[in-house]
């Protein structure tokens, strides 16, 4: 076979492989970008509950705050306010803290739903493109 005919083979052969690497390429991007449209919409879709427990936060802070008014007004004696003061400061941090685990355990699922498709999708991505 002349050089001419091997360095045709060559670049042909090059040519082929670069082809089949730009199209794996291409394929595995396309799933990575249907992967993230799929986490978008399972976030979408979880941001209402997510909605719905900040209002449930929202209510439940504002009627702790008016039942620590109501018994404010009711208090008869400095003491009376003192205990009053120092049990409701309690409650509230207690809530708090409660309130807060869930938020946080909430966005943790909605981060983790969304995160796990994307690895899903681009390790089967990957293992096509291989």
């Amino acid at each position: 076979m002349s050089e001419r005919n091997q360095s045709r083979k060559f670049v042909d052969n090059s040519a082929a492989v670069a082809k089949e690497t730009l199209e794996k390429g291409k394929t595995a991007a396309e799933h990575s970008a249907g992967a993230v449209e799929q986490s978008y919409s399972v976030t979408a879709e979880n941001i209402p509950a997510f909605s719905v427990k900040m209002i449930d936060v929202a209510r439940a802070n504002a009627e702790a705050g008016f039942d620590f008014a109501r018994q404010l007004a009711a208090a008869k004696t400095p003491a009376d306010i003192m205990e009053l003061w120092t049990t409701h400061t309690r409650k509230q941090f207690e809530m708090l803290s409660d309130q807060t685990k869930e938020l946080t355990a909430l966005g943790q699922k909605m981060a983790g739903e969304g995160a796990e498709l994307i690895a899903r999708s681009v390790n089967q991505a990957f293992k096509k493109a291989s």
